[in-house]
């Protein structure tokens, strides 16, 4: 019997409640082990059924959301739900086509091959002898899971500030969630997913995905080629039909970086159980969840890169501030101390041993941090990263991701990173050195611009203010005091070169010398005060 959305609101709150988050509504205290809390969350999830097993695998795609420990326990939430039975597979099929599954398929299997939150999967055979598999969506689960993410998003907004240290930007968080899921509850948004996928990929001889029957996709089924391969992880088996498993990681990640870095369309959920390997090729399976990259965040990523590589803490910050959303002003200072900090321990490793996917979840870190909401498109890039080198360190853990990044990079000339990492540290400087020196005439432009339109600031912080205000007023009056001279000089110059007679002269010589005995003076008052 289907439960009422307030029954389902009370269900909710007492299963929270039951695992020690009472204080989502009720009140301010807590668990202080973070650690503990992520494990009671992810079983509270588990026990409220397919829809929040669901909801904590989305939010589980967001490390600018959650911290880390969150993350990580929320990413276990995987194809743990009981199948439904066979007789609703039947129902939801006819109700589709207008045709009983016997007419369509010779053959088809009652035990689902996977059952996971939102689908259910069965192979079957057509009448023509294809090897296929049915996706077919859980009874009700769109109405339930809509439901149950608007009811979560009401006891979010009861929960008092601290809630805050859970979920970065409740709303919002919600909304996108619900967006991905009303796009991942549409098989059609899958089918045309893996038709651009196949289209994209089709120069690449080593990647493949499944064949699509398309008179037999609809919003709650999809029919597809069953692929017949072996588990990119089943490493014994790989060895045993001949496979090089440092071949398959390197092939594994080149085809990614060219789906992220020449498409800027990518496999949002790369885990084991999604790709195989047949035919000597990399088959990617299940395209419900896919990452785009606008045109303008892959510029920004490659942009990214390349200020990590040379170690730019201000563009790294104007990329963040760029391409993130705020709610509130970013305090810039404050942000650009911490990403400096971050640099200064972070990458005091040579850039061979950095770990990519780690080094862009540690900069989410820091954006979540002073609130700035990063696009989606981006964070589904780290997690996808993050799936790909857990199954790298596996085939090949001596493989550097970022630095097959930077050799692919350099493959193109739109994707330049300019030089290979392995560079010393001194080049890096240099060309920071002569970035900054370029850079300064623009700089210096228009800081006289801002001036002289009434838009320039200076920002004193002022500790110890009076002797600190006394200091200024010495190099205030001491500037003023050496442009007097250098007008002096100047003058006397002038009036030495335009002079018609010696008396003329005589005064212009005079104004020469007084100015230089000034000059003298204040360069003595300077050197004395300790402060040149």
């Amino acid at each position: 019997m289907e439960k009422s959305s307030g029954e389902r609101l009370r269900e909710i709150v007492t299963v929270l409640a039951s695992y020690g988050f009472g204080h989502i509504y009720r009140t301010k205290l807590r668990n202080k082990d973070q650690k503990q809390d992520a494990v009671n969350l992810r079983k509270a999830f588990e026990d409220l059924g397919s829809s929040f097993v669901k909801i904590g695998q989305i939010i589980s795609t967001r490390p600018d959301l959650l911290s880390q420990d969150y993350i990580d326990e929320l990413s276990k939430l995987q194809d743990h739900v009981p199948p439904f039975p066979f007789a609703d597979i039947q129902r939801i099929f006819k109700e589709e086509f207008g045709e009983a599954m016997e007419a369509v398929f010779e053959e088809i299997e009652e035990t689902a091959l996977a059952s996971a939150s939102i689908a259910q999967v069965h192979r079957a055979r057509m009448k023509n002898g294809d090897e296929v598999i049915v996706k077919v969506q859980r009874p009700d689960i769109e109405e339930n899971l809509l439901r149950d993410i608007h009811l979560f998003s009401r006891i979010l907004s009861m929960a008092p500030g601290t809630i805050k240290d859970l979920v970065s930007d409740p709303d919002l968080a919600l909304k996108e969630i619900e967006k991905a899921t009303r796009i991942e509850l549409d098989f059609r948004n899958e089918a045309t997913a893996l038709l651009k996928f196949k289209v994209l990929n089709k120069e690449i001889e080593v990647v493949g995905a499944p064949n699509l029957v398309s008179e037999y996709v609809s919003k709650r089924v999809l029919v597809e080629e069953y692929i017949e391969g072996i588990k990119i992880l089943d490493l014994a088996k790989l060895s045993k039909e001949g496979y090089i498993k440092e071949d398959i990681a390197e092939k594994l990640i080149v085809s990614f970086f060219s789906q992220v870095f020449k498409d800027g369309y990518f496999h949002g959920d790369p885990h084991p159980g999604n790709i195989l390997i047949r035919d000597k090729k990399i088959v990617f399976i299940d395209f419900g969840i896919m990452g785009e990259l606008a045109v303008g965040n892959k510029k920004s990523l490659i942009k990214l890169l390349k200020a990590i590589v040379f170690n730019d803490v201000d563009m790294v910050m104007n990329i963040l501030l760029k391409m993130g959303v705020t709610k509130e002003r970013v305090n810039q200072y404050e942000f650009y101390e911490d990403l400096n900090y971050f640099f200064d321990t972070y990458l005091t490793a040579s850039y061979q041993q950095i770990n990519m996917s780690t080094l862009f979840s540690d900069i989410l870190e820091v954006t979540k941090k002073h609130r700035i909401m990063i696009p989606n498109d981006f964070t589904m890039l780290v997690k996808s990263l993050s799936m790909l080198e857990g199954i790298l360190a596996e085939l090949d853990p001596e493989i550097n991701v970022l630095k097959v990044a930077n050799l692919y990079m350099q493959s193109s000339d739109e994707l330049s990173l300019y030089d290979s990492f392995s560079k010393d540290k001194w080049l890096i400087s240099s060309y920071q050195l002569s970035k900054d020196m370029l850079g300064l005439p623009t700089q210096l432009r228009q800081l006289l611009n801002n001036a002289n339109s009434g838009r320039a600031k200076v920002h004193i912080d002022l500790v110890d203010g009076d002797n600190k205000w006394k200091g200024l007023n010495k190099m205030v009056n001491r500037l003023v005091f050496a442009l007097i001279i250098a007008a002096l000089i100047l003058s006397s110059a002038i009036i030495v070169a335009m002079a018609t007679n010696s008396g003329v002269s005589i005064i212009g010589v005079v104004i020469f010398l007084g100015a230089g005995l000034m000059g003298i003076w204040l360069l003595i008052s300077i050197i004395r005060s300790g402060t040149l």
